[in-house]
């Protein structure tokens, strides 16, 4: 049977040339756009993602200034530094905090406590003849505050091992002499209000009550501490935080003004 084909062999050949060069032009075309939107998108994510980690680093930079007195860092764990002192705060409490206001407040005010803990511990050492070798603190995801803190006394390593466990002794005693003093005062002063007796302003020393309460707080810990290592937890930092909002609701108490030529100083 014979079959019988229009037109030339060469004319067909041609357009199945022309044919196949179009579909992979087309291809190539596709390949190209598709490329491009990838492209695109990448750079859409790369600049969000960059977007997101400049405003936590911003964010973090403005925390920092809140602890001008150790080294502020971002991380997962507590540092491991046999030297210096550190805060260290979770990344994902970080997140948390920039999209809740009321969580950023708490962490603002445990940060405050930190910085407020770090220089009342190293005034307490210095005041008691130890010295802070190092001093790391650890927010977790949770919010929950952790620290490690390593002290030296070296007056202590030179005393013999009978002299050391008089001086331990000692230190104990006064602890103790301290306890009963600072509840010997709020007694006293829990019988004045109860007698709405007037408020007796007494010359106190600068940060005399947050520093009193934080005090004794360290040197509890000191005195129970053992080869010097401390540590302090969520409840701790705390008890500090009360404390020095205590004080600062102190200063912040409304005096009645002063009336004009009570004061022969006053100048104008």
């Amino acid at each position: 049977m014979a079959m019988e084909i229009s037109g030339n062999l060469p004319d067909y050949a041609a357009r199945k040339q022309n044919y196949s060069s179009y579909a992979m032009q087309n291809i190539a075309e596709s390949s190209t756009a598709n490329s491009a939107k990838k492209k695109e998108t990448e750079k859409t994510t790369e600049t969000a993602g960059s977007s997101k980690a400049k405003k936590t680093t911003d964010y973090a930079n403005g925390l920092a200034k809140l602890v001008p007195s150790v080294d502020f860092r971002v991380g997962n764990a507590c540092s491991s530094a046999q030297s210096g002192k550190s805060l260290t705060v979770n990344p994902q409490l970080l997140e948390k905090m920039q999209n809740d206001p009321e969580k950023a407040k708490d962490m603002e005010d445990m940060i405050k406590g930190v910085e407020s803990m770090s220089k009342m511990a190293e005034s307490i050492a210095k005041a008691t003849g130890w010295t802070i070798v190092y001093q790391h603190s650890y927010i977790d995801e949770n919010g929950k505050y952790h620290c490690r803190m390593q002290t030296r006394n070296d007056g202590m390593l030179n005393l013999s091992d009978k002299l050391r466990e008089e001086r331990k002794k000692n230190s104990e005693k006064l602890l103790e002499k301290t306890k009963e003093k600072a509840a010997e005062k709020k007694e006293k002063l829990e019988e004045k209000k109860a007698e709405n007796e007037e408020e007796v302003t007494e010359e106190k020393s600068e940060n005399e009550p947050a520093y009193s309460k934080v005090e004794q707080l360290l040197e509890e810990k000191i005195a129970v501490s053992k080869d010097g290592a401390i540590y302090l937890n969520d409840t701790d930092i705390r008890t500090i935080i009360e404390a020095v909002q205590e004080e600062d609701a102190g200063k912040t108490t409304v005096k009645e003004p002063a009336q004009v030529g009570a004061n022969l100083d006053l100048k104008i």
